[in-house]
């Protein structure tokens, strides 16, 4: 049985995170964690993702950092405040932005890409 958590895209990226998201956390512990987070994604850890290209899940900040590069449970964050000083927000934090990053990456490609006038092929 398939886990689309552990199957989606890793996304690309790696190794210039650092430079492209900013850490939007003041408490010392939570900007360590989100730093983390990225430096794991950035060099492709095998705590989040595997040799094989495969998202790990095999502990709770991957898993928290995969939902937020997935954007799932968004509104867990919202209800509980306390929660948001969590290093799993931290780490789900890290996930949405560095997602934001490449969406956003995405579209600007798909923009440049297309012809300047409707005629061109």
């Amino acid at each position: 049985m398939k886990n689309p958590l552990a199957d989606g895209s890793i996304g690309d990226l790696h190794g210039q995170m650092r430079d492209l998201v900013r850490n939007p956390f003041r408490n010392k512990m939570m900007k360590q964690q989100y730093d983390a987070a990225v430096l794991t994604y950035d060099t492709k850890h095998k705590d989040f993702i595997y040799a094989t290209g495969r998202r790990c899940l095999g502990n709770a900040w991957a898993g928290a950092f995969w939902r937020g590069f997935d954007g799932l449970l968004d509104d867990r964050w919202k209800k509980d405040a306390g929660s948001r000083q969590t290093p799993g927000y931290a780490c789900w934090r890290a996930g949405k932005d560095i997602k934001a990053v490449l969406d956003a990456r995405e579209a600007l490609a798909g923009k440049t890409n297309m012809p300047a006038t409707p005629n061109e092929t």
